[in-house]
Formats: C-alpha cells, sequence, structure tokens
C-alpha cells in the first residue's frame, strides 16, 4: 500500500493532550489551578536542608511514574525528564483514545523538544569518591579506570535527550519518524511544528510531540549556578514576576506537555471532531549567542511570520501566551516585540504559576492556552501588581472572559531563537464535557506570498 500523498493545505489535527506540571496532571486540573490564581512554586525541603541559597522551584510533586510506564524495569533506564515526558505522552495517547485505532507502525512516529539531560548526582557519588586522591581533590585518572566501574552498564541511557521518544515508541511500537529537537527552550514548539510537517509531508498518519525538560536537577544548578534566578526566597509563590516591575529573575521548574496529532482524512475515520486550528507559525533566529542579550527582532518577526502564515489580523487574536519568564531583560525585549506586533492585545504568562521548564515551556504552556480557549477566558498572570513601564503589554492578573478564538504561544531564547505557533478555537465556548478529545487541526496558509517560517 502507497504511503499517503503530503497533506499539502489539509489538516493535521491534534486528538489528545497530555501535561504533567507542578499544578498537576492533566490540562483541565492544571487550567482550574491556574484560573483560581494557585501556584506550583515551593520550597524544597531538601534544599534547604542543604542550606542552598536559592532552594525554590517549580516541582511535580506526588508524581508516581509506575502508574505510567510499562514495562515497569523500564525505569532503570529512564531520566526523571523522561519519566515526566512519557507520563505526558501516556495521558496524550488516552485523551486521544488511540488504543486499537488502527494506526499502522510505520505511520506512527514521536517526536520531542527537551534540553540536555543531567545525571543525577547521588547516582554518581560512588564514581566520584574512588576518584578522591586523598586529600579531597578529584583525580581525573582514576575516573577511566575506576571511576566508570562504579556506574551501572547502561548509565549512560538514562540521559541521552533522545530517550524520551524512544521510549515513547517503544511502547507503542511506533517505527514512523522519530527524534528528539535540542534547542533550548524553544525546542517543545519547534518538536509540535516539525512533527505536524512530518504528517504534512506524508512521512506519517500519527505523531505524537511535545516538550519536556527539567531545569531543577542538582547537576544543572552546579552547572549554571543561580543565574538569572530570582530571589524572593522568602515567598516561593510570588518569585516568578513575569513583566512586573519588582521581577528579579525566573525560576526553575519540570514539567511535560505531549499532544497526539493525526492526518485529518485518519481522524475523521476514526470520528474525531475538529475543535480548533493551528493555523501558522514562525521561527526566527538573531544574532545574540555571544551577549546572551538578544533584541527582540526574532521574537517579533516569529509573531509576523505566524500571523502572515494563518492570514490573522492582531486585532482577532484572543491573547498572547507569552515566554515571560520574568527575567529583567528577557521580559523586556519580548514585551516590546508584542506591542510593536500586535499592539495592545491581551497578554497572559502562565509561567508566574508554575516556573520555568525551559525546553518544555512552549509545549505546556500550549496545553494551559487551549484549555482556556476552551472556555472562552484570557489565563491570569500571578504576581502582576505594578506594571514595568518599560514592558508595555496588556496584562492582568485577573481571569478575563473572551469572544476572540485566536491565540499566539511565544517561545525565545537568549541565544536568539524563537518560536511563535498561532491557534484558532472552532468548539462552543466551555465545550469541557469530558466526552469528546480536544481536537486541533494545523492547517497552515501558503509559504507565499506570506513570509517565510
Amino acid at each position: 500500500m502507497p504511503d499517503p500523498t503530503p497533506c499539502d493545505l489539509t489538516d493535521v489535527v491534534v486528538t489528545g493532550v497530555g501535561l504533567v506540571c507542578p499544578l498537576g496532571a492533566g490540562p483541565q486540573a492544571v487550567w482550574e489551578a491556574v484560573a483560581a490564581g494557585a501556584s506550583g512554586v515551593r520550597a524544597v525541603p531538601e534544599w534547604v536542608a542543604a542550606g542552598l541559597p536559592i532552594p525554590i522551584a517549580g516541582r511535580v510533586l506526588d508524581f508516581d511514574p509506575k502508574q505510567y510506564v510499562k514495562p515497569r524495569k523500564a525505569l532503570k533506564v529512564m531520566s526523571r525528564e523522561t519519566q515526566l515526558g512519557f507520563a505526558a505522552a501516556e495521558l496524550a495517547w488516552a485523551d486521544a483514545r488511540l488504543e486499537d485505532s488502527g494506526v499502522a507502525p510505520e505511520r506512527l512516529g514521536v517526536l520531542t523538544g527537551s534540553n540536555m539531560f543531567c545525571p543525577n548526582v547521588e547516582e554518581m557519588a560512588a564514581a566520584y569518591h574512588v576518584c578522591d586522591d586523598g586529600a579531597r581533590q578529584f583525580d581525573f585518572s582514576a575516573w577511566g579506570v575506576a571511576g566508570l566501574k562504579e556506574l551501572f552498564p547502561l548509565w549512560m541511557l538514562k540521559y541521552l535527550p533522545n530517550m524520551t521518544p524512544c521510549h515513547i515508541g517503544i511502547a507503542h511500537d511506533a517505527r514512523g519518524p522519530s527524534n528528539s529537537v535540542v534547542a533550548g527552550d524553544v525546542s517543545g514548539l519547534l518538536a509540535l511544528i516539525e512533527a505536524a510537517d512530518a504528517i504534512r509531508r506524508g512521512h506519517a498518519d500519527v505523531m505524537v510531540a511535545g516538550g519536556v525538560s527539567t531545569a531543577i536537577e542538582m547537576m544543572d544548578l552546579m552547572w549554571h549556578g543561580d543565574a538569572r534566578l530570582s530571589r524572593r526566597v522568602d515567598s516561593p509563590a510570588e518569585a516568578c514576576r513575569p513583566f512586573e516591575i519588582d521581577r528579579d529573575g525566573t525560576v526553575g521548574a519540570e514539567a511535560a506537555a505531549m499532544f497526539v496529532l493525526e492526518r485529518r482524512d485518519f481522524a475523521a475515520a476514526r470520528g474525531a471532531r475538529g475543535l480548533a486550528t493551528l493555523k501558522g507559525y514562525g521561527r526566527r533566529c538573531e544574532a545574540s549567542a555571544a551577549s546572551l542579550a538578544p533584541r527582540g527582532t526574532a521574537v517579533r518577526q516569529a509573531i509576523v511570520a505566524a500571523l502572515g502564515m494563518g492570514g490573522t489580523a492582531p486585532h482577532d487574536l484572543a491573547f498572547v501566551a507569552a515566554h515571560g519568564i520574568g527575567g529583567v531583560h528577557d521580559d523586556r525585549i519580548e514585551a516590546q516585540a508584542i506591542a510593536d506586533a500586535v499592539g495592545d492585545v491581551p497578554v497572559a504568562a502562565l509561567k508566574s504559576h508554575y516556573g520555568h521548564c525551559g525546553a518544555g515551556s512552549g509545549a505546556v504552556d500550549l496545553a494551559v492556552a487551549l484549555e482556556a480557549l476552551r472556555r472562552g477566558h484570557v489565563p491570569p498572570t500571578r504576581n502582576y501588581d505594578r506594571p514595568d513601564p518599560e514592558c508595555p503589554v496588556n496584562v492582568s492578573s485577573r481571569v478575563r472572559a473572551t469572544a476572540g478564538r485566536d491565540c499566539l504561544a511565544l517561545s525565545h531564547r537568549a541565544t536568539g531563537q524563537a518560536a511563535a505557533l498561532l491557534v484558532t478555537w472552532e468548539g462552543d465556548a466551555d465545550d469541557a464535557d469530558g466526552e469528546s478529545p480536544t481536537i486541533v487541526r494545523w492547517r497552515p496558509g501558503p509559504a507565499a506570498p506570506g513570509p517565510r517560517s
């Protein structure tokens, strides 16, 4: 049987959404927490006991990977990130009701965005200790002789970024396109774009795609120190303050969000109904790898490209789901880019509720944004007490009703990359009966004469 022809301008639908973050599991539960103004940022007891200068984070609590991972022996070679990503994928798979859907293994793929995975420090303690030269200094010459012998043989397999799509693919016998995107904070949105394009090219009927990351593993904290983190440690829930004048940095977090994307005719054949459309995207970069201080040019260009691809005017946007990490420079250049591109459109900074999980952020923010669109609301931003006049964006700490159905999700990073994703909700407002999977139809506009993407 020949492969289907490329989708061209036909749709690619998202039939399931899975989400695991510091506020809970599942888009509905997380949205309810966001709408109530809840925070998932807390003091970490172990860090407090260890005397770390910044002992706060957005941590996923009461997470038991055994509820999701089968066979359980696979946990031995799964890092924390892979466990979270796998769990989100299982939730998305169930939401899409893909079991017994008839998808051929060769037409099923997996694509995830992540950061590099940092090893668990406790797991490496024995290897470090045998390299002690007797004066509490690390003897590098002993590492290859004695240190590596203290690590179990498959240790490396836990910490390769492609292990998340690998384990998801093994669990569901996915033999189609499989890959991982490691591009910092923009990875999650880039993974979704590439997965949709894989279906458009005719290479798959179904793709599981999204983002996962943690910025709170001890090795990562030691490597980056407390750079760019908020010092508001006495009030963890108030620490992340995007676009607010008193912001002093971001808060590390961990989270994962996965989506099931399908070829529209494949989804229609099994009765899936379309509720929304991902109409366009933009991917841009500016030269700031050396300075780590982009001007926001890439963010603005990505927004313009996404709107151009979707044929959407700024005034059609219900809100922008901003990257909004709470960084002094980051928020300023993003806010100006949003203002320049779309004017006074409402803006929501969702990381104010659960922290910044790096590569997983774009996918996590998108999952929450879709649930907000479903209910006809603009999400509130926590800790927005005093607007920063240098951040000219329309932010509110309250839930706002909206008749708009379009949302733009943004991600960007200090090295200059930016991504924007345009979503239009097509279902009834507050269509949250739990009886039908969330469907998002991917229908990009023409590559020309609109902006390149």
